[in-house]
């Protein structure tokens, strides 16, 4: 058993071999026969989940918030895959119709559960909704971020989805 712990060349082989397994399970995902499972997750590549991420909410004042209950839009507890898109339509319409400076998807997990698989879980479930705004509503999509909180003790065991919009910088005035 020491030589197991002590053994340095069994430690490398398994972190290689578990390198080896993440890349096949990455080429798996782009599988013909296996994409429709990734798929039902609500996304393929987890790289796309941080590609429109910021770190923290803006300070500063919202324009406007639209606050939903996951389970009114996604179709389990724990997929990103949408379900009921339509129910988030009221804040592709103001997005639309309105001025804005920057929109953040922002998406909470309740207490309960895993810490990791909360922050990608909630990592998708924005990433899915800024995908659904930006593709059915005419958006400008740079002004449009995510933000994955992960859990939340100030929302229920459900999570929150929220877009937080805030406002268009105003330009100074001369004198």
């Amino acid at each position: 058993m020491g030589a197991l712990v002590n053994d340095k060349t069994i430690h490398n082989k398994a972190s290689a071999g578990a390198a080896a397994l993440q890349e096949d399970i990455e080429a798996l995902k782009h599988n013909f026969l296996l994409r429709g499972f990734f798929k039902d997750r609500g996304y393929e590549d987890s790289s796309d989940l941080t590609k429109n991420e910021v770190s923290q909410l803006p300070s500063g004042p919202a324009l406007k918030v639209f606050r939903y209950d996951p389970k009114q839009i996604f179709d389990k507890k724990d997929t990103a895959k949408l379900k009921n898109e339509k129910t988030i339509n009221d804040a592709g319409a103001f997005l639309e119709s309105e001025k804005y400076g920057l929109a953040v998807v922002a998406a909470s997990a309740g207490m309960e559960g895993d810490t990791d698989k909360d922050r990608k879980l909630t990592q998708a479930r924005s990433a899915v909704v800024r995908e659904y705004l930006v593709n059915h509503f005419h958006v400008d999509d740079t002004k449009i971020k995510t933000i994955g909180m992960g859990k939340s003790k100030d929302t229920d065991d459900n999570g929150s989805i929220e877009i937080v919009i805030y406002p268009a910088p105003t330009a100074p005035r001369g004198n």
